[in-house]
């Protein structure tokens, strides 16, 4: 019984690891990525020191494919927009999503910014880059729908990024 076990288990690595491993890749991707100094994941209080109050909120929304209440924070001098998530209705926010709009001049931990060319971004996150979700002249996802960074394209350039999951 004991070979078949160990049978079972090296099969199962084998078949399964790699799976595991590009997630692991992606969640590698997000955890050192940033637009500036905001981070996923980051306290509003963080948030407020950096870019100050935002100029308008949504409304606190409960998103059923996360379970979260998301509101939007928007920052149009920054050129910022961020979904803020908590665990209630009305609770601590924490960062859940970043958008960088045309006039945002911070950049993702790599150097890239809005209007940087797509070349540059290929430098700088090829090797990260989902093809199968990236739609070549309009959009380049490194990491994964599911987690990265999406950077929407015009004319050979990058008009807008996107931090977080954009799919659940």
């Amino acid at each position: 019984m004991r070979p078949l076990t160990t049978w079972l288990a090296f099969l199962a690595a084998a078949f399964i690891w790699p799976l595991f491993g590009h997630l692991n890749a992606e969640d590698k991707l997000l955890s050192g990525e940033r637009l500036g100094k905001i981070t996923l994941g980051q306290k509003a209080e963080a948030v407020f020191q950096h870019l100050g109050k935002p100029d308008s909120k949504g409304k606190d929304t409960l998103w059923d494919a996360t379970g979260e209440w998301v509101q939007e924070w928007r920052f149009p001098t920054h050129g910022l927009t961020l979904n803020m998530a908590s665990g209630k209705k009305g609770g601590a926010k924490t960062v859940s999503s970043i958008i960088a709009a045309a006039s945002c001049t911070l950049s993702t931990a790599r150097g890239i910014k809005v209007g940087n060319s797509v070349a540059n971004v290929r430098k700088a996150y090829g090797v990260v880059e989902e093809k199968t979700e990236s739609e070549p002249g309009k959009s380049f996802v490194a990491g994964s729908i599911y987690g990265g960074v999406i950077f929407t394209l015009k004319g050979g350039r990058v008009t807008q990024i996107f931090l977080g999951a954009a799919a659940e």
